[in-house]
């Protein structure tokens, strides 16, 4: 009887150790394609996509920042993404999860590159860190849209020194606040 427990564990460590949630780590990935709807939309760099084929998908964008929650602009950035995504059909291309077991990808509705709108728009840093992730063009498109929204005051870009999303995070990992 002991023996058969002991076969049990084994089998059923055996089946846990290849499924997905076993397999699901942060960083690179076979890249894949995915298209389907926006069902939710947190905040404005992370959303949920339902697709035909690979179900829900937590999506946090590649190359754009948006503020945290609870931050100044974060709503406005939150409902400038709704509108971008809301009724359009959406694709993603992702090519590796995030610690937080988030797809990483770069995000279009219809012909429309959703991070570049954001940084477009003011309701987003280009993330510079994440710089060689992006196609040159990507890279160029995000530098020239956050640089044209800081010099025209648009969006965040109104405040005097709008404080960057990663500044944020670093302090509340420190329990401090942020703006």
């Amino acid at each position: 009887m002991h023996c058969t427990k002991f076969r049990h564990l084994v089998l059923i460590l055996l089946v846990f150790a290849g499924s997905p949630i076993a397999l699901a780590k942060p960083g690179p990935h076979a890249p894949f394609e995915a298209t389907g709807t926006v069902i939710k939309n947190h905040d404005g760099d992370t959303i949920k996509l339902q697709t035909t084929e690979r179900g829900v998908l937590n999506i946090r964008f590649s190359g754009a920042d948006t503020p945290e929650t609870g931050q100044a602009y974060w709503r406005a950035a939150a409902g400038f993404l709704k509108s971008l995504v809301d009724g359009k059909e959406t694709t993603v291309w992702c090519y590796k999860r995030d610690r937080y077991d988030r797809e990483v990808c770069h995000v279009r509705a219809g012909n429309q590159d959703l991070g570049q709108a954001l940084i477009e728009a003011g309701y987003a840093w280009y993330a510079h860190q994440f710089a060689s992730e992006l196609s040159e063009t990507q890279r160029l498109a995000y530098l020239e849209g956050e640089r044209r929204a800081r010099v025209l005051h648009i969006g965040l870009w109104q405040e005097a020194d709008p404080m960057p999303p990663w500044e944020c995070r670093r302090l509340k990992k420190a329990k401090q606040h942020c703006r």
